[in-house]
C-alpha cells in the first residue's frame, strides 16, 4: 500500500503514537507539527488523508483546515479528520463548520484509529 496520510500534531509521544498505528496498518506517513506547516505541506504533496489536531501553536487546525480548503491545490478535497482530547459540546459542530470530515477523540486507541482510517479510506 503505498498512501500516505499527514499526520498533524505538536505532541512528541502523540506524533509517535499516531505514527506507529498508521505504520501498522500499512501506511506511510509524513508529520508536520502545527498547522501552517500543514497547510505548506498540503500545497507541496498529496496526501490520502490528514489527520488535524485541534489544538496547536503557530495555526491551530480549525484555520490551518480552512486553509487548506479554501486553496485550490492537491488536497483540496482530502479527508481531514481532527485529533482532539476536547470533549466540550459542540466540537464536532466546530469541526464540520471549518471543513474537517469526522472527528477522533484522544486518547486515540488503535481499533479507533484502524476504524477512522478505513471508513475514510474507502470513501475516498
Amino acid at each position: 500500500m503505498d498512501t500516505k496520510i499527514l499526520v498533524v500534531e505538536d505532541d512528541f509521544a502523540n506524533q509517535k503514537v499516531t505514527t506507529l498505528f498508521l505504520k501498522k496498518f500499512g501506511y506511510q506517513t509524513e508529520v508536520a507539527e502545527n498547522g501552517a506547516i500543514a497547510a505548506s505541506l498540503s500545497q507541496q504533496n498529496h496526501y490520502s488523508m490528514i489527520l488535524m489536531d485541534c489544538q496547536m501553536p503557530i495555526m491551530d487546525g480549525f484555520t490551518a483546515t480552512k486553509a487548506i480548503r479554501a486553496t485550490e491545490g492537491p488536497n483540496q478535497d482530502t479527508p481531514i479528520i481532527a485529533l482532539t482530547a476536547n470533549l466540550v459540546s459542540g466540537i464536532r459542530a466546530e469541526c464540520s463548520k471549518c471543513g474537517m470530515n469526522d472527528i477522533l477523540y484522544k486518547p486515540v486507541t488503535m481499533a479507533a484509529m484502524k476504524a477512522m482510517v478505513e471508513k475514510w479510506s474507502e470513501q475516498s
